[in-house]
């Protein structure tokens, strides 16, 4: 047992768990009104992390906290399938606030009616993010990586594209971005693929995280066409 001492968690914070899990307990799932404690699920007390808290009742407290090391009958509940079943009982009660977004990569152009205009300079690569709520506001969390066939691109781009901002985007709006790439029409091959990582966080401030995929540009004189792939382990996806 940890001889840490306890520190009290944020208020905002216990606030934020007891609501993406609507008072239900983040492991046996049960309904649990007033009845629900917060777990720290490596064991210390001190840590309150929100990754390191889970709602959980009466009954799944005491269990997740029985285990005898010197007669390790059974299988204890580890820290992997305790936080995993967590974002389970999460992702139930905060999926009705989840709204959809579209991502699209291009060289040309669009106008407010998604309608395509000019062609932009070599390099200089639009991207239109579109809120597909028609009720609430969301924000979107985005990072892109690039590369010339596998070698990866140094990028200078702003905190909207690197994942450190978050995009505001309120019911139906489109926003008619863009950023640079280093390309080049001599390099050869002709090969370059835009991995996005995404996103949303919806009205409870939960973080949903999409799944990634690409955008490529193989012929010159063609466009970025999607593929619903990644080709690259990113070590950070957050």
């Amino acid at each position: 047992m940890s001889k840490n001492k306890r520190v009290a968690i944020p208020e905002e914070d216990r606030a934020k768990l007891l609501l993406w899990c609507h008072r239900h307990c983040c492991f046996c799932g049960k309904e649990c009104t007033a009845n629900i404690e917060i777990h720290h699920v490596d064991g210390e007390p001190s840590n309150n992390d929100l990754d390191n808290l889970t709602p959980v009742c009466f009954d799944c407290h005491g269990e997740l906290q029985r285990y005898n090391p010197e007669h390790p009958v059974g299988t204890k509940y580890r820290y992997l399938e305790i936080k995993k079943r967590r974002d389970q009982i999460y992702e139930l009660h905060t999926l009705p606030y989840l709204r959809k977004a579209s991502i699209t990569i291009s060289k040309y152009t669009y106008n407010s009616k998604l309608e395509r205009s000019l062609e932009r300079s070599l390099g200089d690569t639009s991207c239109t993010v579109w809120s597909l709520s028609n009720d609430i506001a969301i924000r979107l969390r985005l990072r892109i990586e690039a590369y010339h066939g596998v070698e990866q691109l140094a990028l200078d781009i702003d905190d909207l594209y690197s994942g450190r901002a978050l995009w505001n985007l309120n019911p139906s709006q489109i926003v008619l971005g863009h950023f640079p790439l280093p390309i080049s029409e001599e390099v050869k091959p002709f090969l370059y693929r835009v991995e996005i990582f995404w996103s949303i966080v919806d009205i409870l401030d939960r973080e949903h995280q999409m799944l990634p995929f690409s955008y490529v540009w193989s012929e010159l004189q063609g466009d970025w066409w999607f593929d619903p792939r990644v080709t690259h382990n990113s070590a950070d996806q957050s």
